[in-house]
């Protein structure tokens, strides 16, 4: 848990309504699988803003849904679509393909939240990002996105290839001026890391900054972030988080 003293720092300011971004998409349930496109169907069912996913692109340029870079002893960048073809969720689903789950989520009204997650070379990094938005602008969906990433460079060439984008930097190391003059909506940073920085919170509203904040799961941290006023909470416990934060 989170010390809540240093939560208690944080600006109790009016702000809008936080929502709530469900990790992985609302997989705590039976039925469901973290990543699947069950569990997007589901976080859009209960009311969440978003639902979170993440993105990795095979040798053969086949971008799949999938949070480690290895599904059991494949390694997703290092291998061709076929290997994963028989891999299977706990759920029994197959590894969705982004070009599947956006089929999925187009008559949804959730975000979705893309991770891209950081691949092994920059290169293979920069054909994941600029594959990805080019199946988004062709499904039609950018206006249904929000984008996150790690990786720096990811954001910056999001930025560079989609200006009005919804961007949020997730490693936390950069302060709200940097994201500003990087060009990105704002900041999707671990929770420890706004306790240290409960002035971030302030900051980045002054300068007409989003803040999300994960993976937040004790129901008392997600209370208090809300009260600190962030924007969206990703969380594992979506039904609980969007009773709180009604």
């Amino acid at each position: 848990m989170i010390a809540m003293a240093a939560l208690c720092l944080m600006t109790m300011a009016a702000a809008a309504q936080t929502r709530i971004v469900a990790h992985r998409g609302y997989w705590d349930c039976a039925g469901s699988a973290q990543n699947s496109i069950t569990s997007l169907k589901l976080a859009d069912k209960i009311g969440c803003y978003g639902s979170e996913f993440d993105i990795h692109l095979t040798k053969d340029n086949v971008i799949v849904i999938h949070h480690d870079q290895n599904v059991g002893k494949i390694d997703i960048q290092t291998s061709n679509f076929k290997a994963l073809k028989k891999a299977k969720l706990k759920n029994g689903e197959k590894i969705p393909t982004l070009e599947e789950y956006l089929d999925a989520g187009k008559d949804l009204n959730c975000k979705l939240v893309l991770e891209i997650k950081k691949q092994y070379s920059q290169s293979h990094e920069d054909s994941l990002v600029r594959e990805t938005v080019d199946m988004v602008k062709a499904k039609g969906l950018e206006n249904r996105m929000v984008w996150i990433s790690f990786s720096g460079k990811a954001c910056e060439l999001l930025h560079q290839l989609l200006p009005n984008a919804n961007i949020q930097y997730l490693a936390g190391d950069w302060d709200p001026q940097t994201i500003k003059a990087k060009g990105l909506s704002g900041i999707d940073y671990q929770n420890t890391v706004l306790a240290l920085h409960p002035e971030w919170i302030k900051e980045c509203h002054d300068l007409g900054l989003v803040v999300n904040v994960w993976t937040v799961n004790d129901l008392n941290d997600i209370d208090a972030f809300i009260k600190a006023g962030v924007d969206f909470i990703t969380t594992n416990k979506p039904v609980e988080a969007l009773k709180l934060a009604k």
